[in-house]
């Protein structure tokens, strides 16, 4: 069973290349946020698609893997990576250790990082929405009292300006 134990090292590996894989597309949305490049932006986020399907394939397999190397040592339930390595022979608990804290790190960093996006995002339509709401205001149609206190419109073709003789 040796075989399934490689298996895992293998899965966790490439589950930490595809998780830097991700990090550089969100530094990559997170240029095209601050350039206003919608067009970048558009294809950083589909290329993330394809990397989070991937993703969710390796924890298919690292949990079918996890779940095999758990039942070779006895234990029950859904099986962790903690578990497994406490009960792991010494050359193979180092490197998983190792492999835990990397994608430990990796994953808060992402984390980190998608917080930053969407709050910049937010950011973004927030002024996005003032700006419109402002421009809105002064360029429709509305009513309101006149001086003889009677409701008139506002014409429709006012401006930002308003020039007095």
């Amino acid at each position: 069973m040796a075989g399934v134990m490689t298996n895992l090292v293998e899965v966790l590996n490439a589950r930490s290349a595809s998780m830097e894989k991700m990090r550089q597309l969100l530094e990559e949305e997170r240029q095209s946020i601050l350039a206003l490049d919608t067009e970048r932006l558009r294809v950083a986020v589909a290329r993330k698609v394809e990397v989070v399907a991937e993703m969710e394939g390796l924890d298919g397999t690292c949990r079918t893997l996890l779940a095999q190397e758990g039942a070779r040592h006895g234990l029950t339930g859904t099986v962790t990576l903690s578990p497994l390595i406490a009960c792991t022979p010494k050359p193979a608990k180092e490197e998983l250790a190792s492999l835990q804290e990397t994608l430990a790190t990796r994953a808060e960093e992402l984390r980190g990082m998608i917080a930053d996006n969407r709050r910049l995002l937010e950011s973004s339509l927030a002024t996005v929405g003032r700006s419109l709401a402002f421009f809105q205001s002064r360029f429709t149609v509305a009513e309101t009292y006149g001086g003889t206190g009677r409701m008139v419109e506002r014409s429709a073709g006012s401006g930002l300006l308003r020039k007095e003789l």
